[in-house]
């Protein structure tokens, strides 16, 4: 068995083995081309034996910063690490993380600060609080759970009766109610199968951006995350008074789950329930096509976990692993963030800080 880098040529492959082995939309090739337009390095190793089939593969993005780099395993997605197969034994599995740990450790790891590993979620994983041993003897720190159990991912599982099993039996007349006053109010939801509105799907998307602080991506990666998974995309459209007004655009894969990817929306959309009735649709359609699962993605602060918990999914906490290279190129990672909260929180800061020193530099 031998680790090599793939490269377009095995996107096939590649694609054929995540699918046969359980992997998620996230695990397939063609996110070089979004990661890449971000300027960060696609690292997609692949694990073959003899006799040329695929082994395992693991996917690695390389972020430059300040003074260090981070290794990160698919930073989309709640979940995403490396994929091996199924039918090898716990000891052919050890053998095969250990070839590609060396292989990082030897040829990508060199001015990394760490690397982080989201291992691959399932509803099973609702309830698991114990690191997985092949991580942690390969080096790995689990990182637990914090006490509000973020970040974390929910799916719900679906049924091909959506308006008995979904919409009476699991949601409560709370939601129900805001989605019929959502339509009364003249709120209806299309799909824009041809892209005639992206302009305005990526205007609304980088608004939602801005609203949380944060820096939208640019016009070209949102265009390519529409366009790039032909055939597995769905971009559903709220219109009021024939404007849109909201967007959701939503993933499918061969695993018959269905990702909520990205909502975007313009100030006044939530006035109109709109969120809710652009996830009702999609998950009513997700029914009437056969998946098993929606998942709704990453969730990382309380008030969006609550949001999303209206519709009564499982609660599945992230399960995340860490592997640090360099203890100062560490630090040179950890400071912004921590200079960034620390301003917004002096006091605690004063209170503890040789406690938060301690924990900065371990």
């Amino acid at each position: 068995m031998h680790v090599r880098e793939a490269t377009t040529d095995d996107t096939k492959r590649w694609n054929a083995f995540v699918e046969a082995e359980g992997g998620s939309f996230f695990h397939y090739f063609e996110w070089k081309t979004l990661y890449e337009e971000r300027h960060w390095q696609y690292i997609p190793l692949i694990l073959e034996g003899d006799s040329k089939e695929i082994i395992g593969i693991f996917p690695l993005v390389k972020i430059k910063g300040f003074l260090h780099a981070q290794l990160v395993s698919l930073p989309e997605g709640a979940s995403g690490g490396f994929i091996l197969n199924k039918n090898l034994t716990d000891r052919e599995k050890q053998h095969a993380l250990r070839l590609f740990f060396d292989s990082i450790n030897e040829q990508y790891s060199k001015g990394c600060s760490s690397l982080y590993l989201k291992e691959n979620l399932s509803l099973q994983d609702a309830c698991c609080t114990q690191p997985t041993l092949l991580l942690t003897q390969n080096g790995f720190t689990f990182r637990g759970y914090t006490r509000s159990q973020l970040p974390c991912t929910y799916r719900l599982e679906l049924s091909t009766s959506f308006e008995n099993d979904i919409w009476k039996d699991l949601w409560g007349k709370y939601l129900r109610n805001h989605i019929r006053k959502s339509q009364k109010q003249g709120v209806v939801i299309r799909q824009d199968t041809k892209l005639h509105y992206t302009e305005e799907i990526i205007t609304m998307l980088s608004l939602v951006y801005k609203r949380f602080q944060r820096i939208p991506p640019s016009r070209e990666e949102l265009l390519l995350r529409l366009t790039t998974f032909k055939g597995k995309t769905k971009v559903w459209i709220a219109f009021l008074d024939d404007a849109p007004i909201a967007t959701l655009v939503c993933y499918y894969d061969c695993s018959s789950i269905c990702y909520a990817s990205k909502l975007g929306y313009k100030p006044h959309a939530r006035e109109h329930y709109t969120t809710v009735s652009l996830f009702s649709e999609a998950i009513g359609d997700a029914c009437e096509s056969r998946y098993h699962y929606f998942d709704f993605g990453t969730t990382d602060t309380p008030t969006l976990a609550r949001w999303k918990e209206q519709f009564k999914p499982v609660k599945i906490p992230m399960r995340i692993y860490e592997k640090r290279y360099s203890g100062i190129r560490t630090v040179f990672e950890k400071t912004p963030a921590m200079l960034r909260w620390s301003l917004e929180n002096p006091r605690y800061v004063w209170d503890h800080r040789k406690r938060l020193l301690q924990k900065l530099i371990k």
